[in-house]
């Protein structure tokens, strides 16, 4: 399955950013509608090309399906009554995927006269729409973390430039604030941006913060080094702010992928390689066989938030976050590191593990992480332990020599009766024998 995904030689994606943002997936560049192909290399899927306008199904499941453990989690979770916003490119509704109710018409501030947000001429939006909330369809595979929940989509650009090293174009700090907002005034519970920026943005912040403040999780990109004009490693935001999930990319192995910008902006590692999702005006299509994207890896864990959001209706965004974090697969359940956040991203344990005080990993505002006990060295000490018995065995001791004393006297004390009654008897007897005195009994003639 896997194997047959990283077999292809060639890349769809193409590298997305900006002067101020990174789309930090390796995502579609397919320009205009007119363009017949994706990117600027044609890359087949498992089994079809990629074309816009082509029914390309994918047969194959998906490997994120099994390694994930979808079928037991959809079982206690699937989305339903979320709203995700993908504040991005758009989503194309003409994908069977994402036809009917998956997608709201929401709203379009890139300013190229499109009626709402159910554009995508570029495609990006469309693929993280998919990975979220792709419905079950005939003759496909592919199927949405969370197949029931709603997109809400928040157009806040519609194109990017592949003519220079990095891509140019994307939002502005101003506009991506603004979709941020709308997102929040809108309902959604979860707000996905897989975009990042090394800029410090209060604007942006400011928006982040009222969309928390309106219970809201958003989910961002931690940042990709291979589509970024600064590859160091390092802050990116708004993943980097405060109670927003951050999300790193995996490769089919679970490691961090290299294309992973690494940082303390990293809460949770995602799959971000050979994944299969949605094309616009086509059907299906396996995106980045040849290296990991942030941006399909924070799809995976908005997919994940809305289930965790389902499940968990009366906890706070907040709550939900640390379900996330929390339950991330890692060598060590007490630390996180910069290359992976707090582990691989688990949505089984996410749903069903239950929020104490004494967690051990990630804090938070309503529960007390777990501390380990610093247990100090032992050092063996002997020393004669005091014997509670002591007092009893010296009363014993005190009344066996008493009565051993008494017994001695009583038995001294009968010993000198039974003599001296001896002395008596014996002399009363010698009174009764004594001899007749002389010249007494002489017979008289």
């Amino acid at each position: 399955m896997a194997s047959s995904h990283l077999s292809m030689r060639r890349r769809i994606a193409a590298a997305l950013c900006s002067t101020a943002f990174t789309l930090s997936l390796c995502a579609l560049s397919l320009g205009s509608a007119a363009l017949p192909h994706i990117g600027p290399d044609t890359a087949k899927a498992a089994d079809g090309s990629c074309e816009i306008g082509k029914s390309n199904y994918i047969t194959q499941t998906p490997w994120t399906e099994s390694v994930l453990g979808m079928d037991t989690v959809r079982d206690l979770a699937d989305g339903d009554g979320v709203i995700v916003a993908v504040v991005d490119s758009g989503v194309d509704t003409n994908n069977p995927h994402l036809a009917g109710t998956a997608v709201l018409p929401g709203v379009n501030l890139a300013g190229d006269g499109a009626a709402d947000g159910r554009t995508d001429n570029y495609g990006h939006g469309t693929v993280v729409a998919g990975i979220i909330a792709a419905r079950q369809i005939d003759g496909s595979s592919l199927v949405g973390i969370a197949p029931k929940a709603t997109i809400l989509p928040v157009r806040v650009y519609s194109a990017i430039s592949n003519t220079s090293s990095h891509s140019q174009g994307g939002p502005s700090t101003q506009t991506l604030a603004e979709g941020i907002r709308y997102a929040a005034d809108h309902n959604a519970q979860i707000i996905n941006v897989s975009q990042s920026t090394v800029n410090d943005s209060g604007t942006l912040q400011a928006a982040v913060t009222y969309a928390q403040s309106k219970g809201s999780l958003v989910v961002a990109s931690a940042g990709n080094r291979n589509t970024s004009s600064d590859t160091r490693d390092g802050l990116r935001y708004p993943a980097a702010w405060p109670d927003v999930l951050g999300v790193g990319a995996a490769d089919t192995s679970f490691h961090t992928s290299a294309d992973s910008i690494e940082g303390p902006q990293v809460d949770i590692l995602a799959p971000g390689m050979a994944v299969t999702s949605t094309i616009p005006k086509g059907v299906d299509c396996v995106f980045s066989t040849d290296a990991a994207a942030t941006s399909y890896a924070t799809a995976y864990a908005s997919g994940v938030a809305a289930l965790v959001a389902q499940r968990h209706p009366d906890e706070s965004a907040s709550q939900w976050l640390q379900r996330i974090e929390a339950s991330g697969n890692r060598p060590d359940p007490d630390a996180r590191d910069n290359a992976r956040g707090w582990g691989m991203i688990n949505p089984y344990g996410a749903i069903t593990m239950t929020l104490a005080n004494g967690m051990r990993g990630p804090s938070s505002s309503s529960y007390e992480a777990y501390t380990p006990e610093q247990t100090p060295r032992q050092h063996l000490r002997i020393r004669q332990a005091g014997d509670a018995d002591a007092g009893i065995v010296t009363l014993m001791t005190v009344l066996g020599v008493a009565v051993a004393i008494i017994v001695i006297v009583l038995v001294t004390v009968k010993i000198t009766a039974d003599s001296r009654k001896r002395a008596e008897a014996e002399a009363r007897e010698r009174e009764k024998i004594r001899p007749t005195p002389a010249g007494k009994g002489r017979r008289h003639r």
